[in-house]
């Protein structure tokens, strides 16, 4: 039993359960959360879990589920752990296959760009402020980019 009063066996039936009732979106954002738990990388974790919060409004219930899903897996063991993964993959074949890329290629956070797009992005952003010969290669000046692109 854990602190909740659950056996981790319940613990699991409910991740499964509340995976099967998100949208397409909170799907997107539970992948790279459950890919950094499954791989053991707390920091990255800690990132992706940052991006969940809102200071202002109120929790979502999404929200809740996830900090329950943080507090839940790390007490699994492996057998519980890879039923979660199995359950899911059976649940959205699609968030399966992005999830196994992301466990061996390591994970993205929603709307990040994969090397190729993100080269090609610099590119377009350096030639849309008069450079046409180098793209930018600062990260600070990408984000800014990024985020002046957006509006």
């Amino acid at each position: 039993m854990s602190n909740s009063g659950l056996t981790s066996e319940a613990q699991l039936r409910y991740i499964v359960q509340w995976f099967g009732e998100f949208s397409e979106l909170q799907r997107e954002d539970f992948l790279p959360i459950l890919a950094a738990a499954y791989s053991g990388k707390p920091d990255h974790l800690a990132c992706k879990l940052a991006s969940l919060s809102c200071k202002d409004k109120p929790v979502t219930l999404f929200q809740c589920r996830i900090k329950l899903f943080n507090e839940w897996f790390p007490t699994w063991a492996g057998e519980e752990r890879n039923r979660l993964i199995k359950a899911v993959s059976e649940i959205d074949s699609d968030f399966g296959t992005k999830l196994q890329d992301a466990l061996v290629n390591g994970g993205k956070l929603n709307g990040e760009l994969d090397e190729e797009h993100k080269m090609h992005f610099e590119t377009e952003v350096a030639q849309s402020q008069g450079n046409t010969t180098e793209p930018i290669c600062n990260e600070q000046e990408n984000t800014n980019a990024q985020i002046t692109a957006a509006f």
